[in-house]
């Protein structure tokens, strides 16, 4: 847990630091799209905390209330990054076309180009890290949040056109590229929301995993076929049940050794396996 949470946090930093230099900017330029931008890394600063603090509460161990543990935590705190990110991709174009409508001069654009450049390599930086540790860990809160940094860097690139545009006479470049920000905001809103509606309603695990978990339930010794095969995810573990079938001349103590034996199996093949379920029958039912 210490590994994800320390990610979070450099993300936190990230952050603040984004908004503190956006936010400078956006006032001595008076650029939409600099205050899309603004808002955009406001939000992923709340999202972090979201992040932070789904981690934490997935991490912790079962108890009388929540018997299959917290990992689901996570996955409200992807869904709660989602929902924050379409209310701020909506206002960020109602005040675009606002500004499409009733242009407005703009000041300093050197410096919110520059500005904006600095942010980029931020960007880049805290999203490749992040992307690693999700990767890593396979959390989807960390997904989230590394996903809000690569489009914040996407964003940021329109925004420095659209300066340019507006230093070269082009003067709605600035309010197209806020559009252009909001549009991208509300592209990742509805991955990260599918993927954790997914995960919420029990949506079986990729074909491939499942494949590759019925190899190893069928390759285990003693078990003579199988039915009932069924995984679900939960934050970033899998918990597994499946019916075994076994010789009907195997003693109670022979099967349920099999049965712990391909529990292990599991666990040590799929290590992101948090329970299996293992159901013995004889296989004369089955012939």
């Amino acid at each position: 847990m210490a590994e994800k949470l320390r990610a979070a946090s450099v993300s936190i930093i990230a952050n603040v630091f984004l908004i503190a230099i956006k936010l400078a900017v956006a006032l001595m330029t008076n650029s939409i799209g600099v205050i899309a931008e603004v808002l955009h890394s406001l939000f992923d600063l709340v999202a972090s905390v979201f992040a932070y603090l789904g981690i934490q509460k997935a991490e912790q161990p079962p108890d009388r209330t929540h018997l299959y543990g917290h990992e689901r935590f996570e996955n409200m705190s992807a869904l709660v990054q989602t929902l924050l990110l379409v209310i701020t991709s909506v206002l960020i174009i109602f005040e675009a076309w606002d500004r499409i409508q009733h242009p407005v001069a703009l000041g300093m654009t050197e410096l919110g180009i520059a500005v904006i450049a600095l942010s980029i390599v931020i960007d880049y930086l805290v999203a490749k890290f992040l992307h690693k540790a999700s990767d890593k860990h396979g959390s989807s809160a960390l997904q989230a949040d590394a996903y809000h940094f690569s489009t914040d860097l996407l964003t940021s690139v329109a925004v420095v056109i659209g300066l340019i545009g507006v230093r070269m006479g082009f003067t709605i470049a600035d309010s197209l590229a806020a559009v252009l920000v909001a549009l991208a905001m509300l592209f990742i809103s509805f991955k990260i929301g599918t993927e954790s509606v997914s995960v919420l309603l029990d949506a079986s695990p990729p074909e491939e995993l499942m494949g590759r978990i019925a190899m190893d339930v069928s390759k285990t010794r003693g078990v003579r076929g199988y039915h009932s095969l069924r995984a679900r995810r939960s934050g970033s573990k899998y918990f597994i049940d499946v019916s075994v079938h076994l010789d009907s001349s195997y003693s109670l103590k022979k099967a349920h050794a099999i049965a712990q034996a391909l529990e292990r199996k599991l666990k040590r093949d799929f290590p992101e396996v948090a329970d299996v379920v293992v159901h013995e029958e004889p296989t004369d039912e089955h012939d």
